[in-house]
């Protein structure tokens, strides 16, 4: 009778990792299959819903959106902002101050979507401000020269001066660079994501003589 042979005698099965189906290792096809589960789990909200989160910054921090540098200084509510803006009768204004610099190589205006107060009563979360103004010398709508940091005004209307928020919160949008637009073949910024967003207190000043 035949001895069995040991071990050392066995043909020896190959492992998992060398194992090869079309010609890829059983390895290389897990490794693909993680990455689609990472994919479409992205797609519906991520694994990692924190780290796809708009960051919470507090005011006083500088924001970059790519085309300015933001710092959300404060936010008052005032009666009036005569002669630039003026309440609806029963109403206030709210004003978010910002210290905005543009950091693009080219001048513009304070565009009107980079603001957006969220869940403030009388007010849509996708209102535009009513305007913006230089406090400096009091300007609406201002043209800002690049790299010079202005002491910005964005403004809203407050249906009623008896119903005022003490604190709110707020966005800002980031901008992305576009080097060349298919339509008039110039480069220009074009609104992107959320770039940040705020929770901050509101001071009334409703009681103060207006500027």
């Amino acid at each position: 009778m035949q001895e069995p042979t040991g071990s050392s005698d066995r043909e020896e099965l190959p492992d998992l990792q060398d194992i090869k189906v079309r010609g890829r290792s059983i390895k290389t096809w897990m490794l693909s299959a993680g990455a689609v589960v990472l994919a479409i789990s992205a797609v519906f909200g991520g694994l990692d819903k924190a780290a796809a989160e708009t960051p919470q910054v507090a005011a006083g921090t500088p924001i970059d959106t790519g085309q300015f540098e933001v710092t959300i200084q404060r936010v008052v509510t005032v009666a009036d902002l005569k002669p630039l803006f003026r309440p609806d009768n029963g109403g206030a204004l709210i004003a978010v101050v910002t210290k905005l610099k543009v950091t693009d190589d080219t001048g513009v205006a304070p565009p009107s979507d980079l603001i957006r107060l969220i869940g403030v009563p009388g007010i849509k979360d996708t209102d535009r401000p009513i305007g913006t103004t230089n406090l400096r010398d009091q300007t609406r709508d201002p043209v800002l020269t690049p790299e010079a940091a202005e002491d910005v005004a964005y403004v809203w209307k407050l249906p009623k001066a008896t119903e005022l928020p003490t604190e709110v919160k707020l966005t800002v949008r980031a901008y992305e660079h576009q080097d060349e637009s298919l339509l008039d073949h110039h480069e220009k910024w074009l609104p992107g994501e959320i770039a940040a967003e705020s929770t901050v207190k509101v001071k009334d000043n409703t009681r103060q003589a207006s500027r």
